[in-house]
């Protein structure tokens, strides 16, 4: 049963993906941001997809960021969480180890060493804010949704982190 039910959400996730037309093209309207941020915030909805996929923080700052989930479908089939991986994580390999892992939160613990910070799994409508240090180290750092076929489905941003 379970096996059945993630591969109904796979196959969902990708109709949707396909069916929307999103992607770099249609998410004009996400802003990027480029200037050092210390608060953001970042939606998901029901395309699967993050606004903005990308922000600019400065190394060692206290950063809150708020995830918003702004769809309506539900959670045990749309959920979405927002992990930022360390340098060097290849996001699909986190995401296909974190599938089995529901009760931590799609993440898998062979991997708990190398997330900088985490939202839990949330359901339509929903909202969280988490605070954490942006790393010391300058550079690119993925975050992804690790819901069941989301990160496949290019639900995914980078972190940049400067001096």
């Amino acid at each position: 049963m379970k096996t059945l039910l993630s591969l109904f959400t796979l196959f969902l996730c990708i109709s949707l993906s396909l069916n929307t037309g999103c992607g770099k093209n249609g998410d004009a309207a996400m802003a990027e941001t480029d200037t050092p941020v210390t608060e953001i915030t970042i939606t998901g909805d029901d395309r699967m997809r993050f606004a903005p996929t990308r922000f600019t923080v400065r190394a060692g700052h206290r950063i809150t960021l708020t995830l918003d989930n702004i769809g309506r479908m539900p959670k045990e089939s749309m959920g979405h969480n927002l992990v930022i991986l360390d340098q060097g994580v290849a996001p699909n390999a986190f995401a296909a180890a974190s599938v089995g892992f529901p009760q931590n939160e799609y993440i898998a613990p062979q991997f708990e060493n190398r997330v900088i910070a985490a939202t839990t799994v949330l359901g339509p409508g929903e909202q969280e804010t988490i605070t954490f240090i942006a790393p010391a180290t300058p550079g690119e750092y993925p975050f992804v949704c690790s819901f069941p076929g989301h990160t496949q489905a290019r639900m995914v941003g980078i972190m940049i982190v400067i001096p």
